[in-house]
């Protein structure tokens, strides 16, 4: 899209175009590295939960789908070795997500290619936009 048509975009839409070339960036990269594909909702749940154990229940909430959705998704990534299932001691009714090692790489290398690519964009804006750019997106915009 050119400059001329990018003026009259809402936030919402900047935004949303920006994040779908980084998504692209990220998944064309990946693919330079590895020949290991994931989709969008596969990578969603390894990023999530390395970050902190969920639920089914939990991850299907945050990304917007199914449960159902999100189970089978996680039943793929489980079958393929990616993560694995637990009960807490306190909860046997919810099952939990948790990585495997091979789980655990695989994001170690994806957050890697992800700060080489934030990298090049603070190269062409620069450090302190970025750095503002990341305070804002932090932000509760709406009240």
């Amino acid at each position: 899209m050119n400059k001329l048509n990018r003026e009259n975009l809402t936030i919402i839409d900047l935004i949303s175009e920006q994040h779908l070339v980084l998504r692209k960036l990220v998944e064309d990269r990946w693919m330079e590295i590895s020949n290991i594909e994931f989709s969008h909702t596969e990578w969603f749940l390894l990023s999530k939960t390395e970050q902190e154990s969920l639920t089914i229940s939990k991850a299907a909430t945050l990304i917007g789908i199914s449960r159902q959705a999100m189970q089978k998704c996680a039943k793929k990534l489980e079958e393929r070795g990616y993560i694995n299932f637990f009960y807490k001691k306190d909860n046997k009714r919810d099952k939990y997500i948790v990585l495997t090692e091979t789980g655990r790489d695989c994001c170690n290398k994806n957050n890697n290619l992800k700060k080489r690519i934030e990298n090049e964009i603070i190269e062409n804006i620069g450090n302190v936009k970025v750095k503002d750019f990341k305070e804002l997106l932090k932000k509760d915009w709406l009240k």
